[in-house]
């Protein structure tokens, strides 16, 4: 089964997304806020890391650039409320997989991690 970090502060987004991705099979973790998901990236492997920008304590931008340098071949999904968030985030050494804009449908975020990740078998 492959494994997903989801992480968002908001309980709504990570039950929308968890609902949608865990249906099509995938195994959903989730990370309240940035703290939590570096300290699952220490611990777990995962195929690949869904990532708010906007968080109250660790920014997104920080979760990311940490599993680009730790976790190399993890595919990375942004999430993000703003166009603006992310054309800051575009910098060398950070390769996002694939951007939703918020508010986004289930058939999106589904196709999107089927794309970047691949179907479960």
């Amino acid at each position: 089964m492959k494994k997903i970090l989801l992480v968002d502060d908001e309980d709504m987004v990570r039950n929308y997304v968890r609902r949608a991705l865990s249906s099509r099979g995938w195994e959903v973790v989730e990370a309240v806020n940035g703290a939590a998901a570096l300290e699952a990236l220490r611990t777990t492997e995962f195929a690949a890391m869904i990532c708010d920008l906007k968080m109250p304590d660790t920014r997104g931008e920080e979760v990311i650039k940490e599993a680009a340098a730790t976790r190399p071949d993890m595919k990375i999904i942004v999430i993000t409320g703003s166009v603006s968030d992310i054309s800051n985030l575009i910098e060398p050494g950070i390769a996002a997989a694939g951007f939703l804009l918020k508010p986004f449908g289930i058939d999106e975020i589904r196709d999107l991690a089927e794309k970047v990740i691949g179907k479960v078998e």
